[in-house]
């Protein structure tokens, strides 16, 4: 069972690494292997601004260690919403994904907010669909913000479940 903490900036490098790596070698039905998807999806998914982002005040970096080794990282906004949650290749189906999205809810309800909403892909997003969250919007091409055209907008109520 992997181990879930907090993200600080030295992580920056190793989770940049296994974020791009998930991209590009566990979304390949979303990017279909189309270089300017990649380029697009990619484009901010560097060192630089990892540090920026697990500084942030608002924003919840979460680290997840298998071993000693990095094997996921999620970032969370305080508002409530996922925006990252990514596993390095080797560690899929490893319980990873779960851990990680169980402590950023967890972290939701210490801040008292009622509902989690995130962004998915069509890789993701039965997990998501697994474990109680809603589709809002069924589209091809939602940006999210991060440089990704997603399957569609989620929420899950964090309140009574």
């Amino acid at each position: 069972m992997p181990i879930i903490r907090p993200a600080t900036p030295e992580d920056a490098d190793a989770a940049c690494e296994i974020v791009r790596r998930s991209i590009v070698e566990l979304c390949a039905e979303d990017h279909l292997g189309d270089p300017m998807e990649l380029q697009g999806w990619l484009a901010n998914k560097t060192p630089a601004n990892f540090t920026t982002w697990f500084r942030q005040l608002g924003l919840y970096g979460f680290i997840a260690e298998q071993d000693g080794t990095m094997t996921g990282v999620g970032l969370l906004a305080g508002s409530g919403e996922i925006m990252l949650l990514y596993v390095a290749p080797e560690a899929r189906f490893q319980g990873v994904s779960k851990a990680l999205l169980v402590a950023m809810e967890e972290q939701l309800r210490k801040l008292r907010k009622d509902f989690c909403s995130l962004t998915t892909t069509q890789t993701a997003k039965r997990f998501y669909l697994d474990r109680g969250y809603q589709l809002l919007e069924d589209e091809d091409s939602l940006d999210d913000g991060f440089g990704l055209d997603a399957a569609g907008s989620m929420t899950k109520r964090l309140t009574g479940d």
